[in-house]
């Protein structure tokens, strides 16, 4: 953006000074395109779209070589603005057009787009317009070249502001929104992390559900024998399991994830633990290969509405650890509270 703002006052600059010289035309001709060039890149970043094709720049570089050969032969003014006008536009209008795409835009997207509409319709009667701002005729006048220049300029500086106002803001918010996302999420995974599914935990269950324990077996012969980078890769690739089940997931630590299903009974959660262990079970890192084959096992716990879900979580970390002993690669659910009371009431 701060390219932009440098290009379109070295712009306003000429135009004021040196428009009547072919120096002056050949600066500007190159000055167009580029502050459409940079600020096409600032509003495609802004929204994470990432820079334009090199196609769209080649074809805006040719138009913009165009305008300074035609200049060079001394054409007509109209003909020799139309090369590097068009380039500023293909490259602002590919911008627009990536923006108007975005179907989640906010306050923010919505007012940048409705800027660039702006700037889009100025662009469209500058361009039979333009000749007039280097001293020269046009074949087509819609206004008196004082009151174009008066009005090009000013409206230029009230875009161009705006434009800048609405960039900075958007890539504050990105920021903000992303230094939030990484507050909220385990680095290696994506996962929530530690932090964050505590702070779930301890609010009472909105509504009943079960919460899924997972461990991955024997994770530190993993990393033993095959290094830790192949331990990371493979806790990466549980997860990635994980996340394509519904329910909340988060990594506790280690190699130890948990899996909050709201809704879900403790039979159903069993099945969800039970497929994702085939899944897992049935994945082959390249490292690993099919000497070290790769299992998980898993505790499943249920919850009410409005009990504690962290009391779950330990009851399911129980039955975890009861999985383990028992051979590991499998799923063990815990007893219900309402079975264990009458359990105890038995005892008794």
């Amino acid at each position: 953006m701060a390219a932009t703002m440098v290009c379109v006052s070295t712009e306003t600059l000429v135009l004021r000074y040196a428009s009547h010289s072919t120096l002056g035309v050949a600066a500007i001709s190159l000055l167009v395109p580029a502050a459409y060039l940079c600020a096409s890149q600032a509003i495609r970043l802004s929204m994470g779209a990432g820079v334009t094709s090199r196609r769209l720049v080649a074809i805006a570089a040719v138009l913009t070589g165009l305008s300074l050969v035609l200049l060079a032969v001394d054409a007509v003014p109209f003909v020799q603005c139309l090369p590097f006008q068009l380039a500023g536009v293909v490259m602002f209008l590919d911008a627009v057009l990536a923006l108007a795409r975005q179907k989640r835009r906010g306050v923010l997207g919505n007012g940048l787009l409705v800027l660039c509409c702006c700037s889009m319709t100025g662009i469209a009667i500058r361009i039979p317009m333009f000749p007039l701002l280097l001293g020269q005729p046009t074949p087509f006048p819609i206004m008196s070249a004082e009151t174009f220049e008066r009005v090009f300029v000013n409206s230029l500086g009230v875009l161009t502001t705006g434009l800048a106002l609405f960039i900075i803001a958007r890539i504050v918010a990105n920021e903000m929104a992303s230094y939030r996302y990484r507050s909220e999420r385990d680095d290696l995974t994506g996962l929530l992390n530690r932090r964050m599914l505590g702070g779930m935990l301890d609010r009472p269950a909105a509504t009943a559900g079960a919460v899924v324990m997972c461990d991955i077996d024997r994770f530190k012969t993993i990393n033993d024998r095959f290094g830790h980078h192949v331990g990371d890769e493979v806790i990466q690739s549980f997860a990635a399991i994980l996340k394509g089940h519904a329910g909340h997931v988060g990594r506790v630590g280690g190699e130890e994830f948990a899996l909050l299903l709201f809704g879900a009974s403790s039979q159903e959660a069993g099945e969800t633990a039970d497929a994702i262990r085939c899944r897992f079970q049935q994945f082959q890192h390249p490292a690993v290969g099919e000497a070290g084959t790769l299992s998980a096992s898993f505790g499943v716990a249920a919850f009410d509405t409005g009990a504690s879900v962290r009391s779950a979580m330990r009851q399911a970390d129980k039955a975890l650890y009861a999985a383990k002993r028992t051979g590991r690669n499998r799923v063990c659910i815990a007893p219900d509270e309402a079975t264990v009371r009458r359990g105890m009431q038995h005892a008794a």
